[in-house]
């Protein structure tokens, strides 16, 4: 009799951690449904320890991949498919999640096998089209998408790939019609997304705002519409905004490190503002709060790109502010570029580096950095700036001159680009026309002290005394202990009195 009471008593136990398990499945579908990533994690996560099936395991590594924990989501979705090894959602899963770790191989064996078990399935067509696109294979993305509209002319998924893939060659008009036309078709938060990303690339931020704001209003849980928001608010100076967007994207994808890489780096915005201003102590406190958390990003993914780059960015500060210890932090920043595959550098990454070398007098490697920010981008004004500056310390004023000119070229006025003009004509000795690039200079930044001393001595070589006087009167104003201006004045005023 007891016996078949415990035995009761299991059953009855056995079949509520049964239902349980089936009701905390069903509440992580529809936290899933409603794109509430995280919640379904807590629900599916008690789930699979009752529920050791194809569905649990399937739901559960989608919400982790979702949320970002590659690592765990690739588990679960491997015990999926050893229980059911043609389930496609999950082949689709775990494939996305090796494209996104650029195990692009492993991912294309996987699109391989689902697409001979559903050959005319679309969305096993799209992801395909989606590893293509990430290895920058678009021609062959554009083929298996176009193949899918054969099958589903009215998916917008089909043009929002259409999209990513024309976006990644840089066709960007092209991309956006296809992100609208996904619209049009159905409102979805990837393809706002999508347009915002496209329009960040053509360098129109406003809209691209707007259409992050788009895609948050239709879905205030679509994680990467916060992190391109943030970008863009970060470039546009608004770093506590920028905190906030990337906060906001790091609740969202607690599994990812990324949110609180960019985090780290609106605090190594912070401490660099203050630097600027002189207020070094403060400076350093911003920097050593971004360490920290770098340090954190790191010991969690010790190859994430984006805190190994804000990581050497912050050193590279240090090195700035910290000038007993410069070169160490120096090398320390550079030991972190070296983390990160160059093709997975943003422009400004590839001039942080440049300047690095430059500031080391390794100029060969810096032009070399140079040479392939202008191959990413030939427009951006900053690239020319530096370039120029790096040239100047060269002493190779020639080269100055010509990125100078074509700073200036791209992007109207600038201190650097007028003074490297007139250096130029000054070290061929044409000291009288090198005079208006030294005023101009001057005049975008009246506290140029090295831009007036080189207005004097142009004026002096040019035999132009009265205003050789006057100008070394400025670099006095500016400089009271200036010997060169104290010593010329006297010289030039006695030649005016012998003459």
């Amino acid at each position: 009799m007891k016996n078949k009471i415990i035995k009761a008593v299991i059953i009855v136990f056995v079949s509520f951690l049964s239902l349980n398990a089936q009701d905390n499945l069903q509440k992580g579908k529809n936290a899933i449904t409603q794109g509430d990533y995280v919640s379904a994690v807590g629900f599916l996560e008690n789930a699979v320890k009752v529920e050791k099936n194809y569905e649990t395991y399937y739901y559960y590594g989608l919400a982790l991949y979702k949320t970002g924990s590659l690592k765990q989501a690739e588990d679960n979705l491997k015990l999926a498919l050893k229980d059911d090894d043609e389930g496609i959602h999950a082949m689709l899963t775990l494939g996305s999640l090796y494209s996104q770790q650029k195990k692009y191989q492993e991912a294309d064996n996987i699109f391989k096998k689902a697409a001979k078990i559903a050959p005319e399935n679309v969305n096993v067509l799209i992801a395909q089209a989606d590893n293509y696109s990430l290895q920058g294979k678009i021609d062959e993305a554009i083929k298996v998408l176009t193949l899918a509209t054969t099958f589903s002319k009215d998916n917008p998924n089909v043009y929002i790939g259409l999209g990513d893939a024309y976006r990644i060659r840089g066709s960007y008009k092209l991309a956006n019609d296809y992100y609208k036309k996904a619209l049009a078709l159905k409102k979805i938060p990837a393809a706002y997304t999508g347009l915002g990303d496209s329009y960040f690339r053509m360098k129109k931020y406003n809209e691209a705002i707007i259409e992050y704001d788009n895609a948050i209003a239709l879905d205030p849980n679509f994680a990467d519409a916060y992190l391109g928001k943030g970008k863009i608010l970060y470039f546009g100076g608004k770093y506590g905004d920028a905190a906030e967007s990337f906060q906001k994207y790091s609740q969202l994808m607690p599994g990812s490190q990324e949110g609180n890489s960019y985090f780290a780096k609106t605090l190594f915005k912070q401490g660099d503002i203050f630097a600027t201003r002189g207020q070094m102590d403060l400076a350093n406190e911003k920097f050593d709060e971004a360490i920290k958390i770098l340090n954190n990003v790191l010991t969690v993914d010790p190859k994430s790109i984006t805190g190994n780059l804000f990581m050497a960015y912050t050193y590279t500060q240090k090195a700035f502010i910290d000038t007993a210890n410069a070169e160490t932090y120096q090398n320390k920043a550079i030991e972190y570029f070296k983390n990160v595959d160059s093709k997975d550098y943003e422009i400004e990454d590839l001039l942080k580096l440049a300047k690095l070398y430059v500031t080391q007098k390794n100029f060969s490697e810096a032009h070399s950095i140079f040479e392939k920010a202008e191959k990413m981008d030939s427009t951006y004004v900053e690239l020319y700036r530096e370039w120029g500056k790096a040239y100047f310390r060269e002493g190779k004023f020639r080269d100055a001159y010509l990125k100078a000119v074509k700073a200036l070229e791209l992007g109207g006025d600038d201190t650097y680009g007028h003074f490297y003009l007139a250096i130029t004509l000054y070290a061929d000795a044409k000291y009288i026309e090198s005079v208006p690039s030294f005023q101009k200079a001057i005049e975008l930044d009246p506290s140029f002290l090295l831009a007036k001393e080189f207005l004097a001595r142009a004026y002096r070589f040019g035999n132009k005394i009265d205003e050789a006087i006057k100008a070394y009167e400025e670099v006095l104003k500016q400089d009271p202990a200036n010997q060169e201006a104290i010593d010329m004045i006297k010289a030039l005023n006695a030649k005016k009195g012998s003459n």
